[in-house]
């Protein structure tokens, strides 16, 4: 039921959530199923608002993707432009986790109903260095619309809108957290009591708001290490591949294409994507991180000049394959390949989230400042997957790869023309051991602290390559679990 901020008091509930979100909402729905009485409060409106909009406006220091535009700040959260590709993380990826991938999945089937896909992943095998792998494609959902009835009809989640929630505020008592400073639309500042509190705002914001409050206490959050190890997602262009159009799915094994195409793609341009990754044994062997390969196969009715072209500049390197090509071309069968990689960014301290105490919003909050750039880890991971990929091709004679040549210059930059960035803006506030090696515990409870946990992409230890919202989501439910148990 939607309350008004200036008659809320956070001690009628036992949970305050901070963001709706696809995490602050999972979260307050695993929550009020249980029975618990639940607060939501969202510094947005039902709809988007530039007015609100502009307190996300920031600095970057590194490659500039936006940082304004690829968050949104209304009810349902980023939600409202989530592609919708879903992928659990791997087993390997949970390797510097203070958790494993067995601990996530039994939240897996809820996690995929609630986001409306089928929830089975079949990766198959392709040689000992490959796999295929498997994404699924939500509607998307938008959490604020397709939840907004279900909130605003529970007796268990009451909710306000426009509540800017400014910082978390200390106590008398060492380690908890007594209220929340929030600002109305009108920039009033309320003080709101809290018994338990979530923090909910996205890979960014759960980092600038615990930052801010880690500056205007003297004991709360004083000890952590907030902002370090923020990672993205690199999503480049990485080459092109010549093949034969029937025997690019034979080589495989399967004859078919694992996954579904989402809306956002362009069916009359793209006809199949095929994706697959390094298995765990090549990413231990080599050294690199866990990635996404995708091959972006065009009609060939459509690309039979620039195949032409192709094929005779293929002649002119390898004869054989290149007569064998230009045999088939005739009969509509080859097809030109574009490939696409989007891999994990492993956590570096120098990739950060900073306050920027020079440039504040309306209500006197630091902006945020990244600091990020690539490193030639990055560019290596791509570089010997596509070098995998162009093996496989080759000792199966079916086609030929190229990747660009940016992955083997001896520098960190990633020319941007390359680019389709994501937005997977993951860490900053990682699980980890203790507070030595992490912000959260293994239960997502900030460490040193009594009352406080953190939902979303920020706890991400390592970002793996899979798109995090799956993984958010079995994150809430989870820590939904944990807490209905306290």
């Amino acid at each position: 039921m939607k309350r008004e901020l200036s008659k809320l008091s956070g001690l009628d509930y036992e949970f305050t959530i901070i963001g709706t979100g696809p995490a602050g909402i999972s979260l307050a729905l695993g929550l009020s199923q249980k029975g618990k009485k639940v607060l939501l409060l969202e510094a947005g409106e039902y709809e988007y608002t530039a007015k609100s909009q502009q307190v996300y406006d920031g600095k970057i220091i590194g490659p500039d993707f936006g940082i304004t535009a690829r968050r949104l700040r209304f009810f349902g959260g980023t939600s409202g432009i989530w592609g919708g590709m879903c992928r659990p993380l791997d087993d390997i990826d949970f390797e510097k986790f203070p958790i494993n991938k067995a601990d996530m999945d039994p939240y897996l089937p809820e996690a995929s109903n609630i986001l409306e896909i089928k929830g089975k992943f079949k990766d198959l095998p392709v040689n000992n260095e490959l796999k295929q792998i498997e994404f699924q494609s939500s509607p998307p959902v938008r959490f604020g619309q397709k939840y907004r009835k279900y909130i605003e009809d529970s007796n268990l989640i009451d909710f306000a809108l426009s509540a800017n929630v400014l910082s978390i505020r200390e106590g008398l008592k060492t380690g908890f957290a007594e209220y929340l400073e929030v600002a109305d639309e009108n920039s009033e500042i309320h003080k709101i009591a809290i018994n338990k509190v979530v923090i909910a705002c996205g890979g960014i914001e759960n980092n600038r708001l615990l930052l801010w409050s880690q500056h205007l206490n003297k004991r709360l959050f004083s000890d952590l290490r907030i902002g370090s190890k923020w990672m993205e997602h690199p999503h480049f262009i990485t080459g092109q591949m010549i093949a034969n159009y029937p025997e690019i799915y034979d080589v495989l094994n399967t004859g078919r294409m694992i996954g579904n195409l989402p809306e956002i793609y362009d069916t009359e341009k793209i006809l199949k994507v095929v994706y697959l990754g390094p298995t765990k044994a090549m990413m231990k062997s080599e050294g690199i991180g866990n990635a996404g390969i995708r091959l972006y196969i065009d009609p060939p009715a459509g690309n039979v000049g620039r195949m032409k072209q192709a094929i005779n500049d293929i002649i002119c390197i390898a004869p054989s394959y290149g007569k064998k090509l230009a045999a088939l071309a005739n009969k509509n069968l080859i097809c030109s390949v574009s490939v696409r990689m989007a891999w994990e960014q492993k956590p570096r301290k120098e990739n950060r989230v900073e306050l920027d105490f020079d440039n504040k919003d309306k209500y006197g909050v630091p902006r945020v400042k990244l600091v990020w750039k690539y490193d030639q880890d990055d560019k290596r991971t791509a570089r010997i997957c596509m070098e995998k990929l162009g093996e496989l091709f080759l000792k199966k004679d079916i086609g030929r790869v190229g990747y660009l040549p940016y992955l083997d210059m001896d520098d960190d930059e990633i020319p941007s023309e390359f680019n389709f960035f994501y937005g997977h803006h993951m860490g900053g506030t990682p699980m980890g051991e203790s507070d030595s090696n992490g912000v959260v515990d293994s239960n997502l409870k900030i460490f040193n602290t009594d009352n406080v946990w953190v939902a979303g992409s920020s706890v991400f230890t390592e970002a793996g390559h899979a798109n995090p919202t799956l993984s958010i989501v079995q994150f809430s439910l989870r820590l939904a679990d944990h807490l209905s148990q306290g």
